[in-house]
């Protein structure tokens, strides 16, 4: 756990970096073009006002408020309005993110005139500079930029949240626009007995169930630095690059996260739906195809052996009676703690249409009971 949160706070804090280098970027350009192009703006017309300190409090002013709004955002905000939907979220994020920047703003011109007259913050002659600027052009100008760069910031943080990370960037720069082979790690979740919890509940309640499934677990796929490839009824498969989900075992740590993300909310389940949801996984991993796809709809897609496989070693949970299962071709790739997890061996199946045998493990964890069957399994 002290691990997960350690991950966990350095993506945040990650986060907020980004969100403070863009911002400090965009207020560097905003203040070169202003010198650059507004000769007569009011600013410029002002005794106060010298390029170096005026490009450098621009860049600074947009560097600190990025951090501040980034920090409300990622720490605060993403968490309080994850349940809202995505256009209300939006535009709640918006609202206040904005008015933050807009009261950051005032704040920055006041010390502008402040260190450019060489008076104290409060002096009725620097209230009254700052008054005058926020009354003008420029003042209208700053709040249409950061009205826009704050959306775009609150856009890329939501696109991130639901479709997983990454995602934006790739689509962006063209990744997967052509085919690409790539070695990654794959991991099929299953919610057991889903049929059955489904049939007690009706549709509706079981569809909110899942909802509230998948929410849970999202954080521990962030902070291990999984990728949500695609949800398909009561399952989601996860993915991650192979050097980052060999890192420190993400792709273990992960599963093990996940469980005790559900504990936790193991009260609230059994108060909206009588049962807590108990859910398998099987891991594998190796090459496959990446690419984009579709048209009307475009998507980034894994074809490959490897993914068949996971999903093939993630159904055998049951007949195993474990909850985790991985291939070996994982497990020797894996540099698990020596005093956390134990591989145990749980035998051999073959693969329908493949003569290639899988050797499977499993973990030893105070989660994890029953003993390993000792046949070999034929797999279809």
């Amino acid at each position: 756990m002290k691990t997960l949160a350690r991950s966990r706070l350095a993506l945040m804090l990650r986060h907020v970096a980004g969100i403070g280098v863009a911002w400090g970027c965009i207020g560097a350009m905003d203040a070169y073009f202003i010198h650059a192009s507004s000769n007569n703006d009011y600013l410029q017309r002002t005794e106060a006002y010298d390029f170096f300190r005026f490009f450098w409090g621009n860049t600074v002013t947009g560097f600190l408020g990025g951090l501040l709004a980034g920090s409300l955002l990622v720490f605060y905000m993403r968490e309080r309005f994850r349940s809202y939907p995505f256009g209300l979220a939006l535009l709640l994020n918006s609202i206040i993110i904005s008015a933050f920047s807009f009261a950051f703003s005032a704040l920055a011109f006041d010390v502008f005139f402040s260190q450019g007259l060489g008076l104290p913050l409060d002096d009725p002659v620097v209230l009254k500079r700052t008054a005058t600027l926020m009354q003008g052009p420029y003042y209208l100008k700053t709040v249409v930029l950061w009205s826009i760069v704050t959306v775009l910031t609150i856009v890329s943080l939501q696109v991130n949240e639901k479709y997983g990370p990454g995602v934006l960037r790739k689509l962006l720069l063209g990744r997967y626009h052509q085919p690409r082979e790539e070695e990654r790690i794959f991991m099929f979740v299953d919610i057991k007995s889903s049929t059955t919890i489904a049939e007690r509940l009706g549709h509706v309640r079981f569809f909110n169930l899942l909802n509230d499934f998948f929410r849970d677990i999202t954080n521990p796929i962030l902070y291990t630095s999984g990728e949500v490839y695609q949800y398909v009824g009561d399952e989601v498969v996860l993915s991650w690059p192979m050097d980052k989900g060999l890192q420190k075992a993400n792709c273990i740590r992960c599963f093990f996260s996940m469980q005790e993300a559900i504990n936790r909310k193991a009260h609230r389940y059994r108060e909206r739906y009588g049962a807590v949801p108990e859910f398998k996984a099987g891991l594998h991993c190796g090459p496959v195809t990446t690419g984009e796809i579709g048209v009307i709809k475009t998507d980034i897609v894994f074809s490959g052996d490897v993914m068949n496989t996971a999903s093939r070693i993630q159904s055998m949970c049951n007949e195993y009676g474990v909850k985790i299962l991985f291939s070996k071709y994982l497990m020797d790739k894996l540099n698990l703690p020596p005093n956390g997890y134990q591989p145990r061996r749980m035998g051999i199946i073959e693969l329908r249409g493949k003569r290639q045998k899988v050797e499977l493990y499993t973990l030893g964890h105070s989660s994890i009971s029953s003993s390993p069957p000792t046949t070999i399994t034929s797999l279809s």
